[in-house]
């Protein structure tokens, strides 16, 4: 919690407490791969790879809560409470013509596979996809 707490300051987002153990929370179900409470060095890889962060690709897609939710709800075409693999390919879409400058189209797969990595069995959840595009509070 004081990792996230201290990722997100340096990325000058001040949330609640109770935002940033619902936070944690998600982390840790998305990268404590052995379910010991705890993230280690080679968990932590995953959360902030060396090499190529796509999360990184991401940083200039600007998109406060309201914006996200409606997002969220055209994309979940089903209406079930996830993105699935072929609703994020709409929305990878999306976001590349909108942010040409910051993602690149060509490599949309890349992000699809990257983010799909980090999915509950193949289920983006709202508050999962939030921490991934950097949705703002407000």
């Amino acid at each position: 919690q004081s990792f996230l707490k201290d990722l997100l300051q340096k990325a000058n987002k001040q949330i609640e407490d109770s935002k940033l153990t619902e936070y944690t929370e998600i982390m840790l179900r998305m990268f404590d791969a052995n379910n010991d409470g705890k993230l280690e060095l080679t968990e932590l890889a995953r959360l902030l790879p060396v090499q190529e962060n796509f999360l990184i690709k991401f940083q200039g897609v600007k998109m406060c809560a309201k914006e996200f939710n409606k997002a969220f709800e055209m994309y979940d075409q089903d209406g079930n409470g996830y993105i699935d693999e072929n609703e994020l390919d709409a929305l990878l879409k999306d976001l590349c013509e909108k942010n040409k400058k910051e993602l690149d189209i060509n490599n949309l797969a890349t992000y699809k596979k990257s983010i799909m990595a980090l999915s509950d069995g193949g289920k983006l959840y709202r508050a999962e996809l939030a921490l991934i595009l950097c949705a703002e509070e407000n």
